[in-house]
């Protein structure tokens, strides 16, 4: 009975130094812009299904209850990106959005902040031949730049698609971007970096 009430007391005692040593780390603070768009802007469910895309590669699993990471509204980041970009870029019309996100980083005191952009996105159909079939041009390119604070590492990368074909859903310009975003989510590790939070 007595060894049975030491290991409770025991038990207790860690439990109570294993909350406060929880409670004493404070969660990561993620930035996740809103989608950037540099040219044409895609259709509302389109923008909608890239947002989403980029929104689940930065998620982790019961982080409501585990608190390991808070993430900044993203309309006080994009609010935030504005006022530095216009500072910038007064300074240096050849800035490039990379060079905003350390200070963004630093007003908002963000560990990891990630930005998507799409830079072209464009699709047309012509009716050629004599039959007048239809004829599906699409572009698309797009950038995800993730910056971690923590190593001031910034990863920065592009990918491109285009279609130049008979009219086909895989052919589209939104499912060319879905797929340049779902090929950027995999060569930066996002959904890696992410899961690897602890």
């Amino acid at each position: 009975m007595k060894r049975l009430k030491i290991f409770a007391a025991v038990l207790i005692f860690t439990s109570i130094i294993f909350s406060v040593c929880n409670a004493a780390e404070k969660p990561l603070k993620v930035v996740r812009l809103p989608m950037i768009f540099q040219k044409n802007v895609p259709d509302y469910e389109t923008c909608a299904a890239l947002e989403t895309k980029i929104s689940r590669a930065v998620m982790i699993p019961l982080n409501g209850t585990l608190k390991l990471v808070e993430y900044v509204d993203p309309a006080i980041s994009s609010a935030e990106l504005n006022k530095i970009w216009q500072k910038m870029h007064a300074k240096n019309k050849k800035l490039k959005i990379s060079e905003t996100l350390k200070p963004l980083a630093k007003n908002l005191n963000a560990d990891i902040i990630v930005c998507p952009i799409l830079l072209r996105y464009s699709e047309y159909y012509a009716q050629i031949g004599t039959d007048f079939h239809s004829h599906l041009v699409s572009n698309v390119s797009a950038e995800l730049i993730i910056f971690d604070r923590r190593t001031d590492e910034i990863i920065d990368k592009k990918v491109s698609r285009s279609f130049n074909d008979s009219a086909s859903k895989f052919g589209k310009a939104s499912y060319l971007a879905a797929d340049c975003f779902d090929r950027l989510i995999n060569e930066t590790n996002l959904k890696r970096k992410f899961m690897a939070i602890k």
